[in-house]
């Protein structure tokens, strides 16, 4: 699922073929102080972020290069928040090879080394792996 930037609406592509679900707001202990924490991390108010989105990739899942990016007169475009200014990445998992997440325009990439256990994706801009 992904938002259509016309209408805000969640609509299923081809894009991200990842399966996934958000977590409610402080649905639970855990859930509230992973919030509280990414808050204090990114210094912006705890009542802008967005529901935690946790998404599994299996072996040939993908989510293609896109701009998270939704017109201003789009439905639900103000009651979101508007524009995200901050993105967090958690990663759950232990792979040894892949599940870079890659910003392809950023001006940060030539500050990035890179060696072999950057898969070929993750070569074509500034990267995030888990560690």
């Amino acid at each position: 699922m992904v938002v259509d930037r016309l209408t805000g609406k969640s609509v299923m592509s081809q894009v991200r073929t990842s399966s996934g679900t958000f977590l409610p707001k402080k649905q639970d202990r855990v859930v509230a102080t992973i919030e509280e924490r990414i808050a204090a991390w990114t210094m912006l108010p705890q009542e802008n972020g967005e529901s935690i989105q946790v998404l599994r990739y299996e072996s040939g899942q993908k989510y293609e290069p896109h701009v998270d990016f939704i017109r201003h007169t789009a439905k639900g475009y103000h009651s979101r928040g508007g524009h995200r200014v901050a993105t967090v990445l958690m990663y759950l998992s232990d792979v040894k090879m892949g599940g870079e997440t890659v910003f392809p325009n950023s001006d940060a990439e030539t500050l990035q080394p890179k060696d072999d256990t950057w898969s070929e994706c993750a070569r074509r801009g500034y990267a995030v792996k888990n560690l």
